[in-house]
């Protein structure tokens, strides 16, 4: 019965240094990838400004969450420009383009599971001599919750090598050889 108790009290004693330990961790995340791009910076802002064309260079695809389905609202692109999916694979989400400067920047918000899990995004797009770097980035607040502290410390890990796939397939997609 010793055992038990014993168990019992480390187990206790490691849930309460989880939890103490997660106040203490970032209170925010932010995930960034960046890919240089042959390409003017208006054939990549029409790319990334219009969500109709996400599917085409993203990773989020249909081909990798076969029951997801996609809808579009709002203007064909820009500010209010919306973007929704809903797959029991892919969960439910909505993209919506907040601000647009033509050829720099794309900023939108992007909402997980109704609401749960909110965040904001940014691509900018920047001249590099000949070519353009495209810079992805997504950041959000994670609050006081000790477990969304720990799990954001996991974002950039389960985020950045999807934003990766979607720069090389903007690449890809962009660039005339």
């Amino acid at each position: 019965m010793k055992w038990v108790k014993r168990i019992g009290l480390g187990l206790v004693i490691f849930v309460a240094l989880v939890v103490i330990i997660g106040f203490f961790l970032p209170s925010t995340y932010r995930v960034e990838r960046s890919q240089t791009i042959a390409a003017k910076p208006e054939a990549v802002f029409a790319t990334v400004n219009k969500l109709k064309s996400w599917p085409e260079w993203t990773a989020w695809t249909v081909a990798r969450f076969p029951d997801m389905k996609i809808e579009f609202s709002g203007p064909e692109s820009g500010t209010g420009a919306s973007y929704s999916w809903s797959g029991k694979s892919s969960g439910t989400g909505k993209l919506q383009i907040t601000k647009a400067d033509a050829n720099s920047l794309v900023i939108y918000d992007l909402d997980f599971e109704n609401g749960k899990y909110i965040s904001k995004g940014e691509i900018r797009i920047e001249p590099a001599g000949e070519s353009v770097k495209v810079t992805w980035s997504n950041f959000g607040d994670l609050g006081g919750n000790p477990i969304n502290r720990w799990f954001g410390l996991m974002m950039d890990r389960m985020m950045g090598p999807d934003f990766q796939a979607g720069l090389d397939n903007l690449k890809k997609k962009l660039e005339v050889k």
